[in-house]
């Protein structure tokens, strides 16, 4: 029995040495349950990055999330009777007109400014924008829908401002015809806008006595300081829109419906300037209660850091199983050469180095540029399987090939991680080239195997 143990042993042993099929079986099964710490860092890569939203919108909530002016746009109330009911009740019905400006044009200067959460920080900025226009009263028979016998009450309009977070908002100063208005906070319910302020503003007591309403003009001027963060938006509001936008943010990303019609950018920041009609949005220039939305028109930029991290990491992450079989094909192959036998054990540790790889990449990622953390968790990584190769083997040379073949590699995926609209076509490349060079390396196994016998 003692000896039939011993022949089962032998024999399994002789496999493991000699047989290339069981030990790629073998090294299957490996990069098989390798799988398990690799997904874990990738659920880690995840984990960070959901961190580092939090740690983001914990900063920007104290000082201005991302903002979207809308306006400013005037709102006159109107009522209709109408009879309900078989007795015929009389009832009055209240609606709002909104009367959006016939040129509007704003011009704004924006500081951008990096503040930090522990390793995690967020791009905000102080803006301060000059927004001047007007307003051009309707003929009442160009509001589509109203009635006829609808009263309009031209004493209770009002002028609304529409700002998304109002923490951020400094100061506000409305100027209506050369005369400065105090500004109300709060919004009226059922308007294109939630949040903001709004002015009360009678009409008919800003006109002489008898002059008619319709196709008055109102000018309107207002200067506005507000602090966000990530970006800021506009809507075309006007009949004709200019928007013209600076800071000394290097790196814009422009956003929304519209791209500007001119910009330039430098590395002391970036000009912008947008030139809208009506024609390019779909909603008319004055509406009825709130027919028309206009959510879908809005346009601006954005304050973004160039280098996102996690996505650069979640990215190489993704390479991990190419990585894995590789090097393992390449110490089989050393194996071959060298006449040496490796340990299933040795195969794995080789294999959770390369693992480690992507979770150093991240740590240092943190803390220094990408390129920098790249650097040395691929320099890390590769000294210590080339010198454990040199151990098993015990020739430099060896140990060289595979820290050279695997530096080539690491170069390789580096280089595939830069190019963002090419990546899938460097990576296509790369995979057929190494499959390729694994072709022609395995070209002689079945002879050498013949000769073995």
């Amino acid at each position: 029995m003692n000896n039939l143990g011993e022949n089962f042993k032998g024999v399994l042993n002789f496999m493991l040495k000699r047989s290339v099929a069981v030990k790629i079986i073998l090294i299957g099964f490996l990069i098989f349950i390798l799988q398990i710490p690799t997904y874990q860092i990738i659920n880690l890569i995840n984990e960070r990055q959901s961190m580092k939203v939090k740690a983001v919108e914990e900063i920007c909530s104290k000082w201005g999330k991302s903002q979207t002016l809308t306006g400013p746009f005037l709102v006159v109330p109107f009522q209709e009777r109408v009879l309900e009911g078989k007795e015929q009740r009389e009832r009055i019905v209240k609606h709002w007109i909104t009367i959006l400006p016939e040129t509007l044009s704003v011009n704004g200067n924006m500081q951008p400014e990096i503040r930090k959460r522990g390793i995690y920080q967020a791009v905000l900025f102080s803006g301060k924008f000059t927004l001047t226009g007007t307003f051009i009263l309707p003929e009442t028979s160009e509001i589509s829908g109203l009635k006829p016998q609808a009263e309009i009450l031209w004493n209770n309009a009002i002028i609304v401002f529409g700002v998304s977070d109002i923490i951020g908002l400094k100061e506000n100063i409305l100027k209506i015809d050369g005369s400065a208005i105090r500004t109300i906070p709060g919004m009226p319910g059922g308007l294109i806008a939630n949040i903001g302020f709004h002015v009360p503003y009678s009409l008919k007591s800003r006109l002489p006595s008898g002059t008619s309403v319709s196709n008055v003009k109102i000018p309107f001027c207002m200067e506005l300081g507000i602090n966000g963060s990530s970006d800021i938006n506009f809507y075309p509001l006007g009949r004709e829109t200019t928007v013209s936008t600076a800071s000394s943010w290097n790196s814009p990303s422009f956003c929304g419906k519209f791209l500007p019609n001119s910009r330039e950018i430098t590395d002391k920041g970036f000009k912008a300037e947008w030139k809208i009609s009506d024609m390019n949005r779909n909603y008319p220039q004055v509406w009825i209660d709130g027919e028309s939305k206009i959510n879908d028109s809005s346009f601006g930029v954005g304050f973004y850091v160039t280098a996102n991290i996690y996505q650069q990491s979640f990215r190489a992450a993704k390479y991990a199983v190419l990585f894995i079989v590789f090097t393992m094909l390449a110490f089989l192959f050393a194996e071959s050469f060298a006449k040496t036998w490796m340990h299933p054990i040795q195969y794995f540790l080789v294999g959770l180095a390369i693992v480690m790889f992507y979770s150093l990449l991240l740590s240092f990622a943190e803390h220094i540029s990408f390129a920098q953390a790249y650097l040395f968790a691929a320099l890390a990584v590769v000294l210590l399987v080339s010198a454990y190769c040199g151990l098993i083997f015990r020739l430099g040379k060896m140990a060289v090939s595979v820290g050279a073949a695997m530096t080539l590699a690491y170069a390789l995926l580096y280089l595939v991680l830069q190019m963002e609209d090419y990546a899938l076509l460097a990576g296509s490349i790369c995979f057929f080239v190494l499959l390729a060079v694994l072709m022609f390396f395995t070209r002689g196994i079945n002879r050498k195997s013949d000769d073995t016998n």
